[in-house]
């Protein structure tokens, strides 16, 4: 039907063996602290770039046609520290860090945020890299729980090269979203850092 709305967002997929392994592992360890809720599906985890919410099947075509024109090179992150938010004690999500050295996937998602504020989409909230894994449902052990997540404040999952980006649609469901991609935007093969690629 024409009048329909599409709920999409603009990330990276950081879907890896390693990945796999972490938030297993971080999951399994929060749940024997006390936290209640689910890992996220590990070909779920991404980086967000931008959320645009709900938006038109024309408006989702003319953002398609904007991120295809964005170039960049293969560039590292690294993934590292656990963290929550909102914070203040309260626990929603539990994320892994992601650190940018090189500063290109700041420069990368400014250069989608510019994009997009031409088309009237504009960020909601200031960039903040992270990879969502747990979402939570309830706390039985808040103290453990919180020693459990300051103790792996400075913990290293690794380096990984950046080499595309997606536009995803997500449908909500009951069990969780379900993701697909909309759009994939490759790097420029020019020099290429060190690091595993990204799939998906």
């Amino acid at each position: 039907m024409s009048g329909e709305l599409i709920r999409c967002f603009v990330a990276i997929d950081v879907f890896t063996p390693e990945i796999v392994r972490t938030v297993t592992g971080l999951g399994r360890e929060l749940e024997e602290a006390g936290l209640v809720g689910k890992v996220v599906d590990p070909e779920s985890l991404h980086i967000t770039l931008q959320f645009l919410g709900e938006i038109g099947k024309d408006l989702v075509e003319r953002v398609k046609e904007e991120l295809s024109r964005i170039e960049f090179r293969p560039f590292p992150i690294r993934l590292e520290g656990v963290g929550y938010f909102p914070g203040g004690g309260r626990i929603n999500v539990v994320w892994i860090g992601v650190r940018d050295p090189s500063g290109e996937l700041h420069r990368l998602q400014g250069e989608v945020s510019s994009r997009l504020g031409a088309l009237g989409l504009r960020p909601d909230k200031e960039f903040r890299p992270h990879i969502t894994f747990f979402r939570v449902k309830s706390v039985r052990n808040k103290p453990q729980v919180l020693e459990a997540i300051t103790r792996r404040a400075n913990f290293e999952v690794g380096e990984l090269t950046v080499d595309r980006f997606k536009l995803k649609r997500s449908v909500l469901r009951p069990e969780g979203p379900l993701y697909s991609d909309l759009l994939v935007v490759r790097a420029n093969r020019g020099e290429e850092t060190s690091g595993p690629g990204l799939t998906g």
